[in-house]
Order: structure tokens, then sequence, then C-alpha cells
């Protein structure tokens, strides 16, 4: 097979990011505009929500641009001139060197994933502090049951704005009142949430706040309020410095926190409860769907057919990436070896069942790859690019440095593997180190020492001043060139689209009009009336409906 990417195809992906990082900067700076527009109306509202819908754009469709200052600003006027600040100055709560009570604000929070697992050991390992939880726009999803629980123990409380009668103005003034109580508020934001950039534009009326950098591959919104950044990686403290404008001393470095892991099988019974042959060699990747996405034609799948062919005894697993139809062909190439699956919350049994670990393409997963690393299974990643500069686009972490094994290309991807598939001694030592590794780093008590360093340069450090008014930079050089192949979204993204979502957020008069002229250019069922009906009301009604669903249940159940 030949290598996806040698030197024509990465000069052919530059001349193609160049062009598509053009169009999409054009497209985003209109909706960067747009909420500027109506911002000199004074409609703050709608501003913030164009605003959004410029950062939820740029998110997808990289612009050239990491960090906004222009949108930024626009953002930062409106919190300052539609939110009264406070008559009262914040006072804190401890005079102790470290913070006693932090407050972590995120958009949403769901069970499958890296994000919600981060926080709550966050709150788990950090038991000396008090761990309140603000949720921006979790509906329609449960606050899972894991992560609440984590706040309760720690003597906090979770928050959801959404449901309560307002609008995102009324929801970011929220925030600033529930924020006042705080030492320390903590940032695990979606890229695209406008509410705490609102929300903190009045630093004087703000404790400090640190953004948590778990999206650092992508354009983000946060950088003008933050009076640090955290980083889980090398590569991101590097993109954070050089293109979100944030000084040095205040980008600090904390490994993603894991749990203590122990095998509570054996990996030849992992075997036996997943139905695999005793005497099989494993394969195993764990990821996102969207990480898997077919190269120049060749899949996920496809890539591991020489070994598959090479090796009658070793089997691909995938967990996360569901039922590829572009699979199907590799799937019947190999016999049948290569399974994939839905995506689950229950991945212990197929890491205990891993002899190696086969990072996700072309979208690497850190957390699964530390997780990997933690049942002594030895790690493989592809990394084809040209140079430093897009180290971001691989995978590292402070626990995988020099056990993570990188390759370039197909032929050495194929080599790597065969060696550990032919040598388990070779798989047995590697394996090992790498999960010693990673518990010096990522576990307790080695873990806390990293958050005290994060404590302390928060506490030390005075509050970053007022976020410049700059023009926005557009680069079209490496990694920007490279983004919309490997992170880019495939979908097309128009005003139509986002619209559905945003509507329910705008002022209702704003939002009867964008829906009468959507309904007009298309067909009302595309756009029903349900759109009319206010995000705090539909939040709410799904909320009780769900509520009284699972009450009747239970009513019925105790009948019968």
């Amino acid at each position: 097979m030949k290598n996806t990417m040698g030197n024509d195809t990465l000069d052919s992906w530059r001349e193609e990011g160049r062009r598509l990082v053009s169009q999409n900067s054009q497209e985003f700076r209109k909706l960067v505009s747009q909420a500027r527009d109506y911002l000199e109306r004074s409609d703050y509202d709608t501003a913030a929500i164009y605003g959004e819908m410029a950062a939820s754009y740029a998110s997808s469709k990289h612009p050239g641009l990491f960090a906004s200052p222009e949108l930024e600003h626009i953002l930062l006027t409106i919190g300052q001139q539609a939110i009264k600040t406070s008559p009262y100055i914040r006072k804190s709560t401890t005079s102790a060197r470290f913070p006693e009570k932090i407050l972590h604000v995120g958009t949403s929070m769901v069970s499958i994933g890296g994000h919600s697992k981060f926080l709550r050991r966050w709150i788990n390992q950090d038991s000396n502090c008090s761990h309140s939880l603000v949720l921006t726009r979790q509906f329609p999803n449960e606050v899972p049951k894991l992560l609440s629980d984590a706040v309760s123990n720690s003597h906090g409380k979770i928050y959801t704005l959404n449901n309560y009668i307002g609008s995102i103005i009324t929801w970011a003034k929220r925030l600033r009142e529930i924020a006042v109580e705080a030492d320390l508020v903590v940032l695990h934001i979606h890229n695209y949430d406008v509410i705490p950039i609102l929300a903190f534009a009045v630093k004087e009326q703000c404790p400090p706040v640190a953004f948590l950098d778990h999206a650092d591959h992508i354009f983000w919104l946060g950088a003008s309020v933050s009076d640090v950044v955290i980083s889980l990686r090398e590569s991101a403290m590097q993109i954070t410095r050089q293109r979100r404008g944030i000084e040095a001393k205040r980008n600090v470095l904390l490994p993603i926190t894991l749990e203590p892991i122990q095998r509570t099988v054996s990996r030849k019974e992992a075997k036996q409860q997943l139905g695999l042959p005793e005497d099989s060699i494993v394969l195993l990747s764990i990821a996102r769907a969207p990480k898997y996405k077919t190269i120049n034609g060749i899949s996920f799948a496809d890539a591991h057919l020489p070994l598959l062919k090479q090796h009658s005894q070793t089997i691909l697993l995938v967990v996360g990436a569901g039922d590829r139809r572009d699979w199907s062909d590799a799937i019947q190439q190999s016999g049948g070896r290569i399974l994939s699956f839905n995506e689950t919350e229950n991945t212990s049994i197929y890491y205990q069942a891993a002899d190696i670990y086969v990072d996700s393409y072309p979208f690497s997963s850190n957390t699964s790859l530390l997780e990997a690393g933690s049942y002594e299974i030895p790690l493989v990643s592809r990394f084809p690019y040209p140079s430093d500069a897009c180290a971001i686009l691989g995978a590292d972490a402070p626990g995988l440095t020099n056990h993570l094994i990188y390759v370039q290309n197909l032929e050495e991807y194929t080599a790597v593997l065969s060696r550990l598939v032919q040598e388990e001694d070779h798989r047995s030592s590697l394996g090992k180190a790498t999960r010693r590794k990673i518990v010096e780093t990522h576990m307790e008590p080695d873990w806390q020492r990293f958050l005290n360093k994060v404590y302390a340069s928060i506490t030390t450090l005075p509050k970053r001043s007022v976020f410049p008014h700059q023009i926005d930079q557009i680069v079209l050089d490496e990694p920007d060139v490279f983004l919309p192949r490997v992170f880019g979204s495939d979908k097309e993204i128009n005003f139509g689209s986002m619209m559905q979502w945003y509507l329910p957020l705008m002022p209702f008069s704003t939002r009867f009009h964008h829906w009468l002229d959507l309904v007009k250019q298309h067909k009302i069922f595309q756009y029903p009336p349900s759109l009319l009906l206010p995000e705090w009301f539909r939040c709410n009604y799904y909320f009780y409906r769900s509520y009284y669903f699972l009450l009747l249940k239970r009513v019925l159940r105790s009948i019968t």
C-alpha cells in the first residue's frame, strides 16, 4: 500500500488548505461584522448570539485563527455595557495561598468522552477544596451522575443557567453573581460559548479566571478574560503563546488526571469475555467516530490490512467508530478480523483484552492513549507532518514523552506493529515502562503537585489587564493549512443550519423575523413553529416532561 501522506499529498493539502482557510475567513468575518452591527444598535442579545455563531463557525471551519481579538473585543464591550456592574467589591473567602472555593464553568457535560471525566477526577482528587459547577447550556442532556456526586461530595452546588427565564445577557449576569463567592473560576467551556466572556468582561468584579485548554487544536473564545491558560500538553502551550496572545508566565501545564487503574481480569480472560480467541493478538483503538476520517480514500481499517494479512492471529477492535460503510471492504478482506463498536462508557474490558494500542487517525485521542498505557499496553500513533509547527496535530502528553511510538508513514506503521505482534517481550517491557511514566505524571500524588503549581501561579500573578483591541491576523501556513483536512467538518455550514440552533436564543422580534425569512426560503417543516419557543421554555419543558415520565414509570412499577 502506498504512503498516504507523501510530499505530493501534503503539497495538495497545503494548496487546498490555503483556499479553504481563506473562504472560511471571509464567512467568519461576515458573522463578526453582523455582531458588531447589532452591538452598535445596542441590541446586545442578538450581537452576542452572532458572536457565538461566528465562534461556532470558526471552530468547525478553521479561519486561519486560533483566537480572535476583534470578536472578543465585541463581546467584552457587550458585557461591559449590557451588564451593570455590582455595587460591591468581591471579598475573598480565604487568606490562604491556595483557593478554597472553586467555580467550574462548562457549557454542557455528557457521560461519554474525556471532558466530564477530567472535571470529575479533578474534583475528586482535589479534596481540600469545595467545587461548584455552572453549566451554561446543559439542555437537553442530564448531568452525569458521577460528576454531580463529585460536586455534592465536595460541598459544592450545580447551577444550570439556561433553565432560568431570560436571555444570554440574563444568564451572563447570573454567572457573574454566582462567581462573586468563588476564589477561582475555571472555564471548561465549548469553543464558542460567549456567556463567560460577557460575565467576566469587568475584571474588577470577578475572581481570577483560568481557562482549561481542552480543545487546543482549534479556535476558541476566552483568551480575553483568562488570567491563566491551563494547557494539557507542550504543543498546546506553543500554540497558546504564539497564536492566542497569552504570555508565557500565564500559560501553565496541567497533565490530564487519571484515576488509579488496576486489572480486574487477565488479558486471556478479557478476550474470552469478548468472544475472541485466547491466542489472538488484539490491536485496540478507542475514540469518537469523527476521529476516524478516511483520508485519500484509505480508511483507518484499510491502514491495518497489510498487518492483518501478514499475521493471521491479529484482530483490530475499534470502540466508538460505530457502523462504518467506508470500512466494509476492509472488514471483508480481513475475514471479519476488524470489529467496530459504538461508543460506550464501559471500555475497561476492551483495554484489558488489548495487546497493542493504536491511536485514532487522523485525529489523535490523548485521553485514550493515557488510559491504554495505564494498562501496560504499548502505544503507537501516526504523525506524517513535516515540521514542529504541526505538533498540535499529533498526540502528546507529559506521560507519553519518550514512550509513545510515532511513525511517519504506513510502511513504517506496519513494520512497527509487526514487531510488536511478533515479540511478546518487547510488548511487555514497553508497556510496563509506559505505565510507570503515566502513573508518575497523571495520578496521585504527583498530579496534585502539578495542580498546586497551577493554583500558586494563579494566586501570585496580578490580574490580567484589559485585552487589547487588536486586528485579527489570518495565517495561511502550517499548521493552519492542514486543519481543514484533519479536524474540519465535512458538513456544509450555512446560515439556515446555524439558525436552527440559535433561533431560540434570540429576542422574540428578531427570532420571528428570521423564522419568517427561513420559512419563505425553505419549507415550514424544516423550520417548525416550535423554534419560536425560547430556550429557557424548551429547557424546562423537556426537563419536567422527563421528570414526570420517570415518576409515572415508578408509580406504574410499584402498582404492578
